[in-house]
């Protein structure tokens, strides 16, 4: 009969290469412009487009965020009149790469098109979640407010008891314990308030909202959609001025 340690020699080393091999081996999604044509910026790929009104129009692909894609866009406008750009009427469209696709498009199975994230609303969401969670970091709940008065109930009480120097020690340790747990309360939602306030400053400086462009002027800004991890072509669809310009993109699966 084979020793159970040299069973354990012997299985051990491919038990723990096999799972060193599964941890290294990981997937991820990438996003990249079929058309790179446009400067690299930050590290991105971008796709440039010359309109024929004198607008210049350059895209390119962020990053993903758990629930959405981010584009940066940036529109130059060379003309001799002002435009609007209303990026909350971007969209993307996902694009059949095969006949199985198309029959899956054409029976309503893939959602066709994909409007952006209004910007506005996005930042109204992000200003009601700060003061909500700013509001519960200062003031005072009903639950404590039961629970303070249960105490001063339950001190009142033991003035006419003979209470042993344990049970008033064990009386202080639960208040005191209940009193740390709401200040650990408001400490936990103070912290996710600065969050959310870090957030919203830094997607009122980055992300692109409704402007109208003069003559000579430029805005960059970020455009958020809704991811759709499935789609392998995007093609992405900005406009100004109710004209549409066209970018498309390839989404893969890699490992690394």
């Amino acid at each position: 009969m084979v020793a159970l340690s040299t069973i354990i020699r012997l299985v051990l080393p491919a038990l723990v290469a096999t799972s060193l091999t599964a941890c290294t081996a990981t997937s991820f999604l990438s996003l990249t412009p079929t058309r790179p044509d446009g400067p690299w910026v930050n590290g991105h790929p971008t796709s440039l487009s010359q309109h024929p009104d004198s607008v210049q129009v350059r895209v390119g692909f962020i990053r993903y965020e758990p629930t959405a894609l981010v584009f940066e866009t940036e529109i130059g406008n060379y003309s001799d009149r002002p435009i609007q750009v209303a990026p909350e009427n971007f969209y993307y469209l996902m694009l059949p790469t095969d006949s199985i696709a198309e029959k899956q498009l054409a029976k309503g199975i893939f959602e066709s098109r994909v409007p952006a994230l209004d910007p506005e609303v996005q930042l109204q969401q992000l200003a009601a979640k700060l003061d909500k969670q700013a509001a519960k970091a200062t003031n005072v709940s009903w639950f404590e407010i039961l629970t303070s008065a249960a105490h001063i109930a339950e001190d009142v009480a033991s003035i006419k008891k003979k209470e042993t120097a344990e049970q008033v020690a064990e009386r202080d340790y639960r208040h005191q314990s209940d009193d740390a747990f709401f200040e650990e309360q408001r400490e936990q939602h103070a912290q996710q308030a600065d969050q959310l306030y870090d957030q919203q400053v830094s997607m009122e400086a980055t992300v692109l909202r409704n402007t109208t462009l003069e003559p000579g002027q430029r805005v960059v800004g970020q455009v958020h959609f809704p991811r759709r991890d499935y789609a392998k072509r995007l093609r992405l669809v900005v406009f100004f001025d109710e004209r549409p310009v066209q970018f498309d993109f390839i989404q893969a699966t890699a490992k690394r």
